[in-house]
């Protein structure tokens, strides 16, 4: 069956139910060096967009300033993860009929955090946008341990 999710074509075939499974960084590592992983990073803005929510990051792959994202996880729709991503790292909670496609990139980076570091990763990335309310911006509590600073 085919749905849209975000602007973004969905496909499922068949009773599809994920077997997600926690890897050691070990493991994690070594499949690092043989996929490309999908990742939902969400431009979040001002209710009247002319600013824009950006996090410093303090994990690889980018220790810096970033937008606030993740991996998707099996059976994800575009908005699931950015949905997930919004409550665990600003502890919001945002309809995913809020959140809109904006473009999808690759990412190649240098490194990453599971050994060997320097074998690096490589992402496909959406990228998706939703406007925060100004009561919503005033209740943003970065996950302090994905973000230094906003």
């Amino acid at each position: 069956a085919a749905m849209t999710s975000v602007g973004v074509p969905h496909f499922v075939t068949g009773a599809f139910v994920p077997h997600r499974k926690f890897l050691a960084d070990k493991e994690y590592g070594e499949a690092l060096d043989s996929i490309v992983k999908g990742c939902t990073d969400l431009l979040v803005t001002s209710a009247d967009g002319s600013r824009v929510l950006l996090g410093k990051r303090n994990v690889h792959p980018q220790p810096d300033w970033w937008f606030i994202g993740g991996r998707m996880m099996p059976g994800d729709t575009p908005a699931t993860p950015s949905a997930r991503i919004l409550k665990r790292e600003l502890g919001l909670e945002v309809g995913p009929e809020r959140i809109r496609f904006v473009c999808a990139t690759t990412l190649v980076w240098a490194m990453r955090v599971q050994d060997p570091a320097t074998n690096g990763t490589c992402d496909v990335q959406l990228v998706l946008t939703t406007r925060l309310s100004a009561d919503e911006a005033g209740r943003v509590k970065l996950d302090a341990q994905e973000y230094t600073t906003s």
